[in-house]
């Protein structure tokens, strides 16, 4: 076998492509080339490696056992490479601008208030822009690079080659009623007590699983806060919200929290950033990954643990 430092990314990327879409054609057209060149890279790095890396039989494409152990390895270098040339690209970028900052719906966004403060002092000739869009439109949209950065609910996903991420900090989330409400003097309540009451759902872009009933029979859906809010009080219904966005009016005696004899520790809402390959290397990136990091974990500092 041949020293490693002579393989081309493209061997690999070849490599990849065809066995994770199945077929060399496929993956030529991902990769915008001939086929015949993919086979031949292919068939470089099989001499190269002196291992058979796919069985064909006909116009059938498998991995062979040793491809199946190589696979994973190929495929974290050239996520690698991948991150390296998005780096030398975001290095390239000195004069951005405009900061383009998407939010899932239902995370608040006064847990950013400090890091908007410091990134404005830090980066006063950039504009910020913050948007709130669902989860799928944020995704997307940063593989396609519409948003810098996004903040979203933590993923249970352990790895992800398309773009750069890491976990950060939570919100707690509170059950709560208007204080004159017939569950409010209740030392705790249960699922039964809560059914009878609609249940408000803060959320633009709201989707229920089909395995996700909630806690009450029927329900209404408000994408503004303060028209939930406003409804809230009006009525009997029963809402799951940000405690950092009800405490106020807990501790004025507007709205009083439920304890649910379900959930006997705190309902806990863990978040993660997303961003671009590579675009840490960006001066005003790295900045409001940083703030934004260092707010969550001060928030974190300050909540005392679960008893």
């Amino acid at each position: 076998m041949q020293s490693l430092n002579t393989f081309s990314i493209h061997y690999l990327q070849a490599f990849v492509l065809s066995a994770e879409l199945g077929s060399i054609s496929a993956a030529a057209r991902a990769l915008g080339k001939r086929q015949s060149q993919l086979s031949g890279w292919i068939a470089d790095l099989e001499a190269e490696l002196n291992l058979e890396l796919f069985t064909r039989t006909g116009n059938s494409l498998q991995l062979s056992p040793d491809g199946h152990t190589l696979l994973p390895l190929a495929q974290h270098t050239v996520a690698q490479s991948n991150r390296l040339q998005a780096a030398a690209h975001a290095l390239q970028q000195h004069k951005q601008l405009v900061l383009v900052i998407g939010v899932a719906p239902h995370i608040p966004q006064q847990l950013l208030t400090d890091a908007i403060v410091g990134f404005m002092q830090q980066q006063p000739q950039v504009q910020v822009r913050i948007s709130t869009q669902s989860e799928e439109v944020l995704t997307q949209g940063l593989v396609e690079r519409v948003f810098d950065v996004v903040l979203l609910h933590e993923s249970i996903e352990l790895h992800n080659s398309s773009y750069d991420y890491c976990r950060v900090g939570y919100y707690d989330e509170v059950f709560v009623v208007r204080s004159n409400h017939p569950l409010a003097a209740k030392p705790s309540v249960g699922v039964a007590d809560l059914a009878p009451f609609r249940e408000l759902i803060w959320a633009e872009h709201y989707q229920q699983s089909a395995d996700e009933s909630g806690y009450s029979g029927h329900s209404s859906q408000i994408a503004d806060f303060s028209t939930l809010k406003g409804v809230l009080l009006k009525t009997d219904c029963v809402a799951l919200l940000p405690a950092l966005m009800v405490a106020a009016d807990i501790q004025a005696g507007q709205l009083a929290s439920l304890q649910v004899n379900s959930e006997l520790s705190t309902m806990r809402r863990r978040l993660e950033l997303r961003w671009p390959l590579g675009s840490q290397h960006k001066t005003i990136i790295n900045s409001w990954l940083s703030l934004v990091c260092q707010t969550l974990n001060n928030l974190d500092s300050d909540t005392p643990p679960d008893r």
